[in-house]
């Protein structure tokens, strides 16, 4: 699920601006988000989310910054004053900790609590504002805010109306899988994942996304199976 966000974000999100300075041989290179900021955001919020909990993580795309929030907050043990100052994040309670050491072997997580430290060092290098990171009292969930790269902001609308047709074609190409499956089950029978994936010529991973999404818009029913589950039209 991590890595299928982060290519999410690096296909339709992530863009670089060039700025040629006067009177320099070098162009400035600046990114709306830098890469390594939202990794490292993504990835904290599954590694401290609650897995016996049905809130999921949640990333919500604004024009002038990125919110990804995950449930619950973080542990009492962390003041207020620490999370409004965004500093480093230590305790001694880890609600995941095989998932952690799973994550550090992936190489996606170094563990000794540097992923908020890295997320504010990516986005100074990159001269974009420090993030910005939320909670309640209660501590039920946890909001990181990283703000777009100023540059980017004042090009706000240029940059929206580029980024919605990258989704519109996006979501036109997911509309036709969808119509391609529903015909292919008109006939009202139970078929394997395999099959509608040989249809579509896609990998078995991604048919089962797809599958998925129309059984939660209750266009498909599924056998309740773990494995061999089979689909038909609802």
């Amino acid at each position: 699920m991590i890595q299928a966000t982060m290519e999410r974000f690096r296909n339709l999100i992530i863009r670089e601006k060039v700025i040629k300075i006067p009177d320099q041989m070098e162009a400035l290179r600046i990114i709306n988000y830098p890469y390594q900021a939202i990794e490292e955001a993504v990835v904290n919020a599954f590694y401290h989310r609650d897995y016996m909990s049905c809130e999921p993580v949640t990333i919500e795309i604004e024009p002038d910054c990125i919110n990804i929030m995950n449930f619950p907050g973080i542990d009492r043990s962390i003041s207020e004053k620490t999370i409004e100052e965004g500093k480093r994040f230590v305790s001694r309670y880890y609600r995941n900790r095989r998932l952690g050491e799973f994550l550090k072997e992936l190489e996606l997580s170094e563990g000794h609590s540097s992923g908020i430290p890295t997320i504010q060092e990516e986005l100074e290098k990159n001269g974009s504002p420090r993030a910005e990171f939320f909670t309640d009292k209660d501590r039920r969930a946890m909001r990181i805010r990283i703000p777009i790269h100023p540059s980017f902001f004042n090009g706000r609308d240029k940059l929206a109306d580029s980024a919605g047709k990258v989704m519109n074609k996006f979501l036109k190409k997911k509309v036709e899988q969808h119509t391609v499956i529903l015909n292919y089950m008109a006939d009202g029978e139970w078929h394997k994942t395999s099959e509608v994936a040989a249809i579509l010529g896609l990998k078995d991973t991604r048919t089962k996304e797809l599958l998925k999404e129309l059984v939660a818009l209750e266009k498909l029913d599924d056998n309740g199976k773990t494995k061999g589950k089979l689909y038909k039209l609802k």
